[in-house]
């Protein structure tokens, strides 16, 4: 969690560049511009692939010959297919100094994908890696009894406040179906995500 800590601020920190400026600075991009910027990797994950040239299509025409914009705000932007397939959709997590672009998709498996960017407020785009993955200890309450040497693995979710983290455990290398205490997120705060553990149970 440090590490990415320290990665987001230091790229927050970077000098600002003019992009779409005028007399009192320059103008924060929407989500719609963000997508523009960055590479098509998320889209690898969908039974439909997305060039560089279909991108740019897409991010001027909202269309392109599998997929089209179903929502376009400033913050967020939904890109839904034809054929079904679960929507691909962006997020803008908004400081002083730039933005954070948070992709979500699902695969075949309906196994949530998220993908985080930094984009300065000059339009520069950086891949960011996601926050690490919580300890097995927290999505627990203290003194429960737990199977065996228990582990967890996660994936991440977007959503609205940050990055919800959906766990999977196993216990001395076998699956195990145990249902959690506590759920995690990594929340928001303006600046970076913040590790939040909230009881569920």
């Amino acid at each position: 969690m440090r590490k990415t800590a320290v990665l987001l601020t230091i790229l927050l920190m970077l000098p600002t560049l003019a992009f779409g400026a005028d007399a009192k600075g320059p103008m924060p991009l929407t989500a719609r511009q963000a997508f523009a910027l960055i590479p098509t990797e998320i889209f690898e994950n969908t039974r439909f692939p997305l060039s560089e040239e279909e991108k740019d299509q897409l991010a001027d025409q909202g269309v392109s010959e599998y997929w089209n914009m179903a929502e376009d705000s400033r913050d967020t932007l939904r890109i839904s297919s034809a054929a079904g397939l679960p929507d691909v959709s962006l997020h803008m997590f908004r400081s002083k100094r730039g933005a954070v672009a948070a992709f979500r998709t699902e695969d075949d498996d309906g196994v949530c994908i998220s993908e985080l960017w930094f984009i300065s407020s000059g339009g520069h785009a950086a891949p960011l890696p996601l926050p690490p993955e919580p300890d097995t200890d927290d999505f627990f309450q203290p003194g429960r009894p737990l199977p065996g040497r228990l582990s967890s693995s996660c994936t991440y979710c977007v959503f609205d406040k940050g990055l919800e983290v959906l766990p999977s455990f196993t216990s001395d290398g076998f699956p195990c179906a145990i249902l959690p205490d506590n759920a995690v997120y990594y929340l928001w705060n303006g600046r970076t995500f913040i590790k939040k553990i909230k009881n569920i149970r």
